[in-house]
């Protein structure tokens, strides 16, 4: 039989067993040992422009990620809809191991109840599988110390207790991680502030460093040369522990407020319908690499710090994130609108 089919007089009839063979093998090799394929990239989507602390952190793991695999990573900016055109393209990319999405709370719990019932153009419960955490940054509670002139954050709020309403706070906008941050320490200190959105960062600090406004949350990374400069004063940080660079600075869990542990953590995800080996050695992956004393120091270097969550222990962290953004939306009564 061999030698007839190798026959001229039966090329068709080979071809068309050789196609019929390798298209019966595909479902059994799955789009798993798709993403093994050392010639096919793997795409980090990161929903913020090139340049800022989350395409750092993806570009560092992106590196470690490709020595890993020995297979190409490449970064891919898609900024836009507050993430949401990232979230949508690889909401509906090709599940095949290779089209991941780098996200945190904002895209995974604050835009939903934000969008107050209208869909978004993904679903953040139900597109998305975890593949990993890369880190964690911690934002630092800064106020300018001519327009409020309070020592630590006891005495900002006991000045917001004595004139509510009148202390102001930057944030990115209305429904932002800072704008609800700042609101769910209000809330639980029982003070009221004024608060003044931007849109984007940089106007921001501008005001705040010509004390148009009285304090913002900011990445620590961001505001340490303005804090040890004397231009800025830092009250507080929202990690459970305390930045190493600013051992001063107390936590606000330790100021009093157990609920406000609020990291800015940054996750990988993958399509939901990604197949199980492709996810596991995605996971695999990432564990080591996120557990691995050089890229802790690297994470250092760019402000982050490592918080291992490995994919059994992520739900409850998950179910928390949730109920506590979708509550500070609610109390706030913050709209994409």
């Amino acid at each position: 039989m061999p030698s007839d089919l190798n026959a001229p007089a039966f090329a068709p009839r080979r071809r068309a067993l050789l196609h019929w063979m390798s298209a019966a093998a595909l479902p059994a090799l799955g789009a798993g040992a798709l993403a093994q394929d050392p010639s096919r990239p793997i795409r980090l989507v990161v929903p913020f422009p090139a340049g800022g602390p989350t395409d750092a952190l993806a570009r560092l793991a992106a590196d470690g990620l490709a020595a890993q695999l020995k297979q190409p990573v490449l970064v891919d900016n898609k900024a836009g809809a507050a993430g949401g055109i990232a979230a949508d393209y690889v909401g509906r990319a090709p599940a095949d191991g290779l089209t991941l999405l780098v996200a945190g709370q904002g895209l995974m719990f604050i835009n939903k109840p934000l969008a107050r019932g209208r869909k978004l153009g993904y679903d953040p419960d139900a597109d998305f599988a975890y593949a990993g955490m890369l880190g964690s940054f911690p934002n630092v509670l800064v106020a300018n110390p001519e327009a409020v002139p309070a020592q630590s954050l006891q005495e900002l709020l006991a000045q917001a207790r004595a004139n509510p309403g009148r202390i102001s706070y930057g944030s990115n906008g209305v429904g932002s991680l800072t704008h609800l941050s700042i609101e769910l320490l209000a809330s639980a200190a029982d003070v009221k502030f004024l608060h003044v959105p931007y849109q984007g960062a940089a106007p921001q600090m501008a005001d705040l460093m010509a004390g148009r406004i009285g304090f913002t949350l900011n990445g620590v990374q961001s505001v340490l040369q303005q804090i040890r400069a004397g231009k800025l004063r830092a009250l507080a940080v929202t990690t459970a522990t305390r930045y190493p660079e600013l051992p001063n600075v107390p936590t606000l869990v330790e100021s009093g407020f157990p609920a406000l542990d609020l990291p800015v953590w940054f996750a990988v995800y993958a399509p939901a319908a990604t197949p199980a080996p492709a996810l596991a050695r995605l996971r695999e992956a990432l564990s080591t690499l996120t557990t691995s004393p050089a890229y802790r120091a690297e994470l250092g270097k760019r402000g982050a710090i490592a918080m291992p969550l490995p994919p059994a222990a992520s739900e409850a962290l998950f179910a928390r994130e949730r109920a506590l953004w979708a509550e500070a939306v609610r109390s706030t009564g913050a709209s994409a609108d």
